[in-house]
């Protein structure tokens, strides 16, 4: 059957193809008819279109030709006399009355101006013109080429867009006197939309100008007015290729015939003149055909239907009954093809199960002949050559093994089918291997074969082994360690956990850990949120105390982390403590020392801006009223002058606590300075009450002080700032009391004055300020002063903090203490902030490159750190200055970092990652954990000025000093000293271990020129000296 269906297609198939040539030439042939005809019947088309314009043009050049044969009889001189001049205006004014076309005659002189100019009017008269310039280009350009032909030779302008008129020109000689006339025809859009194109043509033809501009679209007719329209030479630009070198003839593109041909001057004024195209004959006739268009073809020539066709349809039913035949025997052959492939796909994959297992497998008959062996067994044994139809006995080496081997497989033997046996042995090869082997037998075609499963545990017993190391490790730990399952019961805890609890294993295995953390954590609300952070995977890191028998206070480091599995779910918790009583007892007394006035036993000036943020944020909540009071001893340096040291100390020991002795327990009262103190009041109900106790502290500190017999009388002032406080900060809140203080010294009773808005004019200051600060962002209004850092000792040059610096739009630079607030307060920072660090880096590189390697420290704010992308920040500026972030110090305040300590320590971390150093920025003015600032990835401590400027006679400011370089040093950090002014204080600095000074000693904040003439010229001459 099949050969005669392919004997039957190989006969339809020539005759198919043979019946498909036929038609195609006979299709040829008449579509080679056709498109003749449609040439021949375009030809004369444009022949009768051609003349049509030919004829409208011959009859004003005929006008033309009786206006020059009039002018040829004059006797014209250059200047026409008034008869000659009314004789031609009058011969100009019979020729337009008779010439409704003609819009005016123009008599232009060799100097290119209208000698004269008669024009028809819109009410059907004529107008004269006398010596009327030409100011025109184009009709210049236009007068220029008639003198330039031959006399008595006619030019006829290109059409303007849009058309409007036509010039027709003529250069003639009147008693060799050089004139030029010109007729100018109107109407000329209604002589071209008069050609005769009928309507049922499926033709569309333009005439256009030598510019390849559109100005008829005659099948239209109507004056194209789009720029698509007009640009005819961009939309046909191959055809306008053609046009331009003027070849007569037809062409067709994309199944569309082009017919084009030049608007031809008549005969008499064409001889003996070279005709160039878009000067004489400035227009050029187009017209297009598609002569593949269904109706165009009908249109055009109406021819049989192709006898072929049908033929070619009886023969492709055939052709098709055939293939329908081939195909369903195809099909059922792909049928039988598709089962084999799937039975052997099947074999196929439990082969590739067997061969890609991580387990080995092999089967053996009951002569321990290996009949089959994956590949994972031949490589956990390593055999070398093909182990199919050996014994197996012969491959094991070790006599051991083999005794294992030979146990296990009597053992099975005895056994009923499909019984397992396991056992696990160490073989010695290159690399040593522990296995496991699971043997089983089965029943194969009536044959007893084994099958061996081997699985090699190496990795198991390593990890086994390395559990039991950490183990031991974790049991020797001097930390307390708690280990837990995922509901929080005891599993695990260490020998220093029993030591330092008095805890037995036995007894605290089993509990639930909530009853550990009832010992030092009484808030159960607090509890459920640490289990309900564990539970989410958090790391909780506290500092937990415990009260000891003897009333001590125990202090312990602790940190609760998550255990995954290998899913990554949370299978353990781990609890680790250390003892940090010793280093929190340090941190204590370093805070008393940086926060209490060593004297008094007063809050210090620290502490007391402290307790007021503190205040202002209860003012701010309850919208209440508070005071502050700042009261100053009066004449106080003048009793240096017979007093000496020890009694002034027992005079501000006095006046303290006469001071105190006025106050309630609740108000907070501060040693601001020497001869200052602050006094914060909160929920203040009227104003006389403050008025009677500053009229009361005045007379209680001026009360008699008795010495040695002598009375001694000290007398104070007092400034009070007493509001609804809403957005002030601390530092403007102590600015206006010390405004109020400055006026109260001027009084000489009742020296007590209250601050008020009239004193200063700050909102509206702050708020124009703030203004300005946005509007000059990204811009040189914002620059950095540079204040060098040195060496101690050598006092060399190490580095510069970038100082910021504003001018207004004066050019005035502002106080950075108005500035740097402002721009924190209102968020601006966060806007200028990658202005000002690429701005650093920038300058970085520069010294860089200049040989000048020195560090550049930033200084960064709260929001800068917490609430941006810092590190994105930063690593855009260094990768697009590409300057070398070793050199980058970021400075931050410790207040900075306690703000959120887990976010700070995070950011921190990714910044110490770019290769930045961290410094702690005017260290010892607020309070930090030391437990938490120890962690911190920090290479630097700055030394706050106000620590600095009383060395090295204030005992206080020693003992602080002292104890900071030893907490940094002793947790590896280079310390700074800031406000360094004199060599008393480097002397001292240098003696106890300070690594780097920064003061008006050695410079002042420098401009970049400034800093660069002093700093980089030294530079560059230690290098040439060095060459």
């Amino acid at each position: 059957m099949r050969k005669t269906l392919v004997i039957s297609l190989l006969f339809t198939l020539p005759l198919l193809i043979l019946t498909v040539i036929s038609a195609i030439t006979y299709n040829h042939q008449s579509n080679d008819e056709t498109i003749n005809k449609v040439k021949n019947i375009q030809r004369q088309q444009q022949l009768q279109q051609q003349r049509h314009i030919s004829q409208q043009i011959d009859h004003t050049v005929s006008r033309f030709n009786q206006l020059n044969t009039y002018l040829q009889q004059q006797s014209w001189q250059q200047t026409l006399t008034l008869a000659q001049r009314n004789d031609f205006v009058k011969f100009a004014n019979n020729m337009l009355a008779n010439n409704h076309n003609f819009n005016s005659i123009n008599l232009i002189d060799y100097k290119n101006s209208y000698r004269l100019q008669i024009t028809t009017t819109a009410d059907a008269k004529t107008a004269v013109l006398d010596n009327n310039p030409i100011i025109s280009e184009t009709e210049l350009n236009n007068i220029d080429h008639a003198f330039s032909l031959p006399p008595n030779k006619t030019y006829i302008t290109t059409l303007p867009l849009p058309i409007n008129h036509i010039g027709y020109y003529q250069h003639i000689t009147v008693n060799n006197y050089q004139w030029v006339v010109k007729i100018e025809q109107r109407n000329l859009p209604h002589i071209l939309t008069t050609l005769s194109v009928s309507d049922s043509l499926p033709i569309e033809s333009w005439i256009i100008n030598n510019k390849g501009q559109t100005l008829i679209n005659i099948k239209q007719k109507s004056i194209s007015q789009t720029n698509s329209e007009k640009d005819f030479k961009n939309k046909y630009f191959s055809l306008w290729q053609q046009i331009q070198r003027y070849n007569h003839r037809q062409i067709i593109e994309d199944s569309i015939l082009y017919t084009y041909s030049p608007f031809f001057i008549p005969k008499p004024l064409k001889a003996k003149v070279d005709f160039k195209y878009g000067n004489l004959s400035p227009w050029l006739l187009v017209s297009k055909v598609n002569i593949t268009d269904n109706h165009n073809h009908l249109w055009f020539i109406q021819k049989p239907l192709n006898p072929y066709f049908y033929l070619c349809i009886v023969i492709m039913i055939i052709c098709i009954g055939i293939i329908l035949t081939l195909c369903y025997i195809e099909r059922q052959k792909n049928e039988m093809n598709r089962i084999e492939s799937s039975r052997s796909a099947a074999l196929l994959r439990y082969y590739s199960l067997i061969e890609n297992t991580d387990s080995g497998i092999i089967v053996i008959d009951k002569n321990r002949i290996i009949i089959a062996i994956n590949s994972t067994a031949q490589k956990i044994f390593e055999f070398k050559k093909d182990p199919i139809n050996k014994n197996i006995m012969s491959y094991l080496s070790s006599v051991d093994i083999k005794s294992n081997i030979v146990a296990l497989l009597n053992s099975i033997d005895s056994m009923p089918y499909n019984n397992k046996e396991k056992t696990q042995l160490k073989i010695d090869t290159p690399n040593s291997k522990h296995l496991e082997i699971i043997v089983t037998k089965i029943d194969e075609n009536n044959n007893d074969n084994i099958i061996l499963q081997i699985t090699d545990v190496t990795s198991w017993i390593k990890r086994e082994q390395k559990l039991k190391g950490l183990s031991r490790a974790v049991e020797q730990s001097k930390e307390a360690v708690i280990i837990t399952d995922k509901f929080g019961f005891i599993e695990y805890v260490n020998s220093s956990y029993e030591k330092s609890t008095g805890d037995s294993f036995n007894n605290i295995v089993g509990l639930n850990s909530k009853t550990i953390f009832k010992r030092y954590i009484n808030d159960k609300e607090k509890i459920d949120d640490i289990q309900s952070k564990l539970n989410q995977g958090k790391t909780i890191q506290r500092i937990i105390s415990q009260r000891n028998n003897d009333d001590s206070i125990h202090y312990l480091d602790n940190t609760i982390s998550p255990i995954r599995d290998e899913n990554g779910r949370i299978s353990n918790y781990i609890s680790t403590s250390k003892d940090i009583t010793d280093r929190i007892n340090y941190e204590h007394r370093l805070h008393r020392l940086a926060h209490y006035d060593q004297l008094t036993a007063l809050p210090n000036r620290i502490m007391f801006i402290n307790e007021l943020n503190k205040s202002l944020i209860v003012s701010r909540k309850n919208q209440s009223k508070m005071s502050i009071l700042i009261i100053e001893i009066d004449l106080f340096k003048q009793l240096h002058n017979y007093l000496d040291y020890e009694n002034i100390e027992k005079i501000l020991i006095i006046a303290s606590k006469r001071i105190r002795s006025n106050l309630r327990d609740i108000n907070i009262l501060a040693r601001l300075n020497n001869d200052q103190f602050g006094v914060i009041i909160q929920c203040v109900q009227q104003k006389k009450d403050i008025t009677r106790l500053a009229k009361r502290l005045l007379n209680n500190i001026s009360a008699p002080i008795n010495f040695d017999g002598k009375l001694i009388s000290i007398t104070a002032s007092i400034g009070i700032s007493l509001q609804k406080v809403s957005t002030l900060t601390a530092e403007q809140v102590i600015k206006n009391t010390n405004i109020a203080l400055s006026f109260s010294k001027n009084k000489t009773k009742n020296k007590y004055c209250y601050f008020s808005h009239e004193m200063g004019t700050k909102t509206a200051h702050k708020l124009e300020l703030e203004s300005e600060l946005r509007k000059s962002i990204n811009t040189d209004r914002y620059e950095f002063y540079y204040q060098p850092k040195v060496l101690a000792n050598s006092h060399s040059l190490t580095g510069v903090e970038a100082l910021l610096r504003w001018r207004d739009k004066d050019g005035h630079y502002q106080a950075p203490v108005d500035i740097i607030p402002l721009l924190e307060s209102s968020g601006l920072i966060l806007e200028v902030g990658p202005f000002l660090i690429e701005k650093a880096c920038h300058q970085l590189k520069l010294w860089q490159q200049q040989g000048l390697n020195i560090n550049m420290a930033i200084n960064i704010s709260a929001q800068q750190l917490l609430d941006s992308d810092l590190i994105g920040i930063l690593n855009n500026a260094i990768k697009k200055t590409d300057c070398d972030p070793a050199y980058l110090e970021l400075e931050i305040t410790e207040s900075v970092l306690m703000t959120d300590i887990e976010l700070a320590y995070q950011n921190l971390i990714a910044l110490k990652k770019i290769g930045v150093k961290i410094a702690i920025d005017d260290f010892g003015t607020g309070y930090s954990s030391l437990a938490y600032l120890s962690r911190f990835p920090i290479n630097i401590l700055k030394i706050d000025r106000e620590f600095v400027k009383e060395l090295p006679h204030n005992k206080d400011s020693i003992t602080i000093i002292e104890a900071i370089i030893d907490l940094a040093h002793n947790l590896g950090l280079a310390v700074v000293a800031e406000g360094v002014e004199n060599i008393e204080q480097i002397a001292f600095l240098e003696a106890i271990g300070v690594e780097e000074f920064q003061g008006f000693y050695f410079n002042k904040p420098l401009t970049q020129c400034d800093f660069n003439r002093q700093y980089l010229s030294q530079t560059q001459q230690m290098f040439e000296n060095t060459i």
